[in-house]
């Protein structure tokens, strides 16, 4: 409901005027004025929202004309302080007369809100609006309206009840040898395709099977290219294949390779006949796709079985929802059996569909009291119904149990829900550089403690919609758990945009789509610029855009490709928090000047684009919070303007600056993320106030890293610092001698730093006791270490990943010990040019589950010792000589010692 919305911006408003009212003292008898119109409207949207009634047109109405007040009453209110503040610092004689005119300014509009309330709130008395609200009682409690800051367990899905026999039965058509080359994976939408199906790409029998697994997601918008591209991922040179090569790249590879490819979400016939042309008839190779529709798949010349899930029998049910619902419960206030009956009801309306199970299971569990739990029960019986199918299930039946679950939703989770309707169907969501600062840029995430921080306040809303069943975790970091990227099942998407449309939440379209005047009605606009398999990137004009109420504008481009963004000017776009340009291409490569009219910005990126110049314009935009400025392949000059964005909590800084580029970033004291910090053209002294600091970035010649460069005290500021990278160029002279500096007495001094990265040269690793305790993830690249890294390694206790590339290490001979390395979890091993031996003694690394070694050309073969590790699940191995591979490949002399892999898979080995 549209409530959900003006009710999170009513609140963001109202603090807006009480954070600022003692500058507001020249216009005080409007600002009270105000304030007491917003409590009376905060009052009735309150009560709206508190009931799902709240659905009749006249309410409706009431709704969005508010909705529109108060972003027009923030944007006013805004702007006001910002000229406010400008003038304040201005000395120019004409300052007084300015200040007057700006306050007869702001007083006329504040003025015209303030009629415009009055019109709402007299139709809502006429109109009987008021009685209509007033009918329902507020039985929320103050608990389920905070938030608690708590970890949340997943539920993995291996641990999902009821679909171990369909796993064995499809992982049996999928090994053995019967002539089925296609196997169709049918059902409604949340009866669990996609999760049956990735419990058999990664089965042990499977893994073993196949030398080759590929997953590509297909999506409503099948794309031939997209999908062929997907299953051949390995492959570097694909992005340059048109769709003939890759027709016949694809064609050879599964003619003469045995793989498994799993098409998910295949929607059509039309979507199969597209991508099909690339499947040989007579290889081992085969075809599993989940879809809605049964005929797809099917097909005169490719022997297809169709699969169906099966619905959850009413104990499996029972089992799912204690599990979501009930398990480590020790805040319920009842005891259960005490309403055994209304819960079994409601299982009985979810129909045995896993997602409805899920959904309901998730919502239960943020509830305490019997009367919650009654209240649901009741709500679900109401908004169920309907006739069913022979299975006893209908479409809309899971539809309305994630609506209950949306409505059931704090104000501020429905925004952040509401906001995933910007993405494609799916796609990956990078969580922390996209979706948590689109939520901070909005006001959707405010950070009032002093430890806390952006990530953690966002992780904990997103954990929470996670827990609901409403958002599935795409991948988790090994290292912190923390969600890296996340996206939506396809039913719950639909349920998504229902509402965002519903509420004029936002509104999607692509470049070629005629934009006409409903964007006016929508304060977000998301354009998805698809590749349409042509080689020349889309262009798009700026002009299409016609909203100067546009709070978000988002260009998104699934495949990452670069786009043209035709413009001349952002004037028009003068209200905007957010202004994703991830890829865009501008004429001449410079950023128009008119960026610095967006006073509003709390979230600008111009991640990947070609600029080599941003105009000094860019300092007027001073409440950005947000600021990726990852451009690579072209020198990018900054004037020195980024001081002025004392809100900043994220800056990432081009790859490479120009010599002319000073920037001095010491009054930035609120930055939690610093990336590509660069030695040479700011000043070490910046960091010091930066005490907020998680993650930093530090590009630094061998030079600038002795004496007078970086201090070796540092880590006595950042006390917060999590994350620490110390790089060179690739291409820098530099890197020839090593860094003349204690890099373990410098490691040492931060205390609560989990992931290391070191790509320069340096003379000697930090020993064991100058590692921080809590290290978790080192990386090594280009250090130029002669003695071997593993006896220091091995000895911290906390350790997961350890990666060393580009001859970190430049022996010959590696020995991981006997009890050494107790948590490692990753290891990986990249260009290591004289890496001749490695050795693995029994009881070392027992945790290890993933192995990759790349082009390591000396290395003769892999340790003995991997064949004590009995949890190792992944081995990879690329450009290696085929010696090296036929020694592992089965029947080889080295088999034994990778066998209880799960997976292993080899790519440009040899002649490959």
């Amino acid at each position: 409901m549209a409530d959900a919305v003006v009710s999170f911006g009513l609140q963001m408003l109202w603090d807006l005027l009480i954070r600022e009212s003692n500058r507001l003292v020249a216009v005080q008898e409007q600002a009270t004025e105000l304030q007491n119109d917003l409590r009376r409207l905060k009052s009735f949207v309150k009560d709206a929202e508190a009931t799902n009634k709240s659905k009749s047109e006249r309410v409706k109405n009431c709704i969005q004309e508010i909705v529109e007040l108060v972003y027009d009453a923030e944007d006013i209110i805004e702007s006001f302080l910002i000229n406010q503040e400008r003038l304040g610092i201005n000395k120019h004689l004409k300052r007084a007369s300015c200040i007057t005119f700006a306050n007869q300014k702001f007083s006329s509009q504040i003025r015209g809100i303030s009629r415009r309330i009055s019109t709402v709130i007299d139709s809502m008395e006429r109109f009987g609006v008021r009685e209509t609200i007033d009918k329902v009682v507020e039985e929320e409690s103050l608990q389920e309206r905070v938030m608690i800051r708590q970890s949340f367990p997943s539920v993995s899905e291996s641990s999902l009840v009821g679909v171990e026999p369909s796993v064995e039965e499809l992982v049996s058509l999928i090994v053995e040898e019967n002539g089925v080359q296609v196997v169709s994976v049918c059902g409604m939408g949340g009866i669990g395709k996609t999760t049956l199906a990735r419990q058999v790409f990664h089965h042990e029998m499977v893994r073993r099977h196949f030398n080759g697994l590929a997953w590509v997601f297909v999506s409503q918008e099948c794309r031939q290219k997209h999908v062929w591209r997907g299953i051949l991922h390995e492959e570097q040179r694909i992005a340059e294949m048109n769709v003939s090569g890759l027709q016949d790249e694809l064609f050879k590879l599964l003619e003469t390779q045995r793989c498994l490819v799993v098409l998910d979400d295949v929607w059509s016939s039309a979507a199969w006949e597209l991508i099909k042309p690339a499947f040989s008839h007579r290889s081992g190779s085969k075809i599993l796709l989940t879809s809605r529709n049964e005929s797809v798949g099917l097909d005169p010349d490719l022997k297809c079985v169709i699969f169906r899930p099966r619905l959850l029998t009413h104990e499996d049910s029972w089992e799912v929802f204690q599990k979501l619902a009930l398990t480590e419960r020790n805040d319920i206030e009842f005891d259960v059996d005490d309403i055994k009956e209304e819960i079994q009801q409601m299982l009985k309306h979810c129909g045995g569909l896993p997602l409805a199970v899920k959904t309901l299971g998730g919502l239960l569990a943020t509830k305490r009291t019997a009367s919650q739990w009654r209240k649901v029960h009741n709500n679900v019986g109401s908004h169920i119904a309907g006739e069913t199918n022979e299975n006893g299930s209908t479409g809309s039946l899971i539809l309305n149990v994630i609506s209950l679950s949306y409505e059931d939703l704090p104000s501020h989770l429905k925004h952040c829900f509401l906001y995933l309707a910007h993405f494609p169907e799916d796609h990956e969501i990078q969580t922390e550089t996209l979706l948590f600062n689109y939520w901070v840029a909005e006001g959707i995430v405010m950070v009032s403690s002093e430890v806390s921080t952006i990530v953690d306040v966002a992780e904990d809303y997103l954990e929470e919609l996670v827990k609901r069943s409403m958002v599935l975790v795409g991948k988790r970091n090994t290292v912190t758990s923390r969600i890296e990227s996340c996206r939506l099942h396809d039913v719950v998407r639909e349920v998504c945009l229902f509402k965002a449309k519903e509420e004029s939440f936002i509104q999607v379209f692509n470049a070629h789509s005629n934009v006409s005047d409903a964007t006016n009605r929508s304060r977000r606009v998301a354009v998805h610029l698809v590749d349409d398999d042509e080689n020349e990137p889309v262009i798009f004009q700026q002009r299409k855009i016609q909203n100067p109420k546009a709070r978000a504008l988002l260009y998104i481009t699934r495949d990452f490709h670069p786009w043209i963004l035709s413009t001349r000017s952002f004037r028009g776009l003068r209200s905007l928090r957010v202004l994703d340009l991830f890829g865009a291409q501008f004429r001449r490569r410079r950023l128009p000047k008119s960026i610095g009219k967006l006073i509003h910005l709390r979230y600008l990126s111009l991640k990947e684009t070609n600029l080599s110049v941003l105009p000094s314009s860019l300092g007027n935009l001073e409440l950005l919070v947000y600021l990726d400025l990852e451009i690579y392949e072209t020198t990018v000059h900054i004037p020195n303007v980024i001081k002025k964005m004392k809100k900043l909590r994220y800056l990432m800084l081009p790859d490479e600056l120009s010599d002319k580029t000073k920037l001095e970033l010491c009054s930035l004291v609120k930055l939690e993320t610093l990336k590509n910090f660069s030695l040479k053209h700011s000043s070490v002294k910046d960091l010091i106030s930066m005490t907020k600091l998680r993650t930093l970035w530090i590009c630094c010649a061998s030079d600038n890293l002795g004496e007078g460069g970086l201090p070796l005290s540092l880590g006595a500021s950042l006390k917060q610092l999590e994350e620490l990278m110390l790089y060179n160029k690739r291409n820098s002279q530099d890197q020839v001698q090593p860094a003349r500096f204690d890099a373990g007495a410098f490691v040492s001094g931060f205390q609560r730093l989990n992931q290391l990265r070191l790509d320069i040269k340096i003379e000697k690793l930090p020993n064991e006791l100058q590692f921080p305790s809590c290290i978790t993830s080192v990386s090594l690249s280009s250090c130029g270490l002669s003695e071997d890294p593993m006896p220091v390694l091995e000895k911290l206790h906390s350790l997961k990943i350890v990666s060393l590339e580009l001859n970190a290490f430049t022996g010959r001979k590696m020995v991981c010990s006997k009890a050494g390395f107790p948590k490692l979890h990753t290891l990986e091993f990249s260009i290591l040019d004289n890496l001749e031996e490695w050795m693995v003694e029994e009881e070392s690394m027992p945790c290890l589950c993933y192995l990759e070694i790349n082009d390591c050309r000396k290395l003769k073969s892999l340790p003995d010792g991997l064949r004590y590790i009995t949890g190792l699940e992944e081995v990879r191995v690329g450009w290696m000589e085929n010696a090296f591979k036929d020694k592992l490949i089965q029947g080889g002399e080295d088999y034994y010692k990778i066998q209880h892999a799960s997976y292993v898979v080899f790519h440009n080995c040899g002649d490959e």
